[in-house]
């Protein structure tokens, strides 16, 4: 998962809430943003937990087949086994502090996201509050 990345250069993952948003043709602020990376041809990459949130929403097999499509066309992000580890001390380190992250998947995607040196693109409050307490870089509008 070690990508080189120089400083001016980030790549960013989007997370399954915005990605659904996208393919469901609803307007955030998020999705604006995600608009303008696919536009631009920015660094987009995806986790493969993401993928499979995204794809179990989908009702019509013509959804689930263009989705399909655009998400594993990315660079995936492999999160290693020391990441999940990582993960497990990030959502512990969180507990102790008062803060219960709703689901382990989160902390898994925020070390991945970490791990690359990645931004996030997520209006998940879980991930705001990951953001104040480690390194995560957030992107907010």
């Amino acid at each position: 998962m070690a990508l080189h990345q120089d400083k001016t250069h980030i790549m960013m993952i989007v997370d399954s809430n915005t990605w659904a948003d996208f393919f469901n043709g609803t307007e955030t602020p998020y999705v604006q943003r995600l608009d303008i990376a696919l536009d631009k041809e920015e660094d987009l990459g995806v986790v493969p937990i993401i993928i499979t949130e995204v794809l179990q929403g989908f009702r019509s097999d013509t959804g689930f087949r263009r989705a399909r499509q655009v998400l594993v066309s990315l660079p995936i992000i492999y999160p290693t086994v020391e990441c999940h580890v990582r993960a497990a001390a990030m959502f512990r380190s969180l507990r102790r502090k008062g803060f219960t992250v709703r689901g382990a998947v989160d902390c898994v995607i925020a070390q991945a996201c970490l791990d690359a040196q990645a931004e996030l693109l997520s209006p998940d409050v879980d991930f705001e509050y990951i953001s104040r307490h480690t390194k995560l870089r957030l992107w907010r509008p």
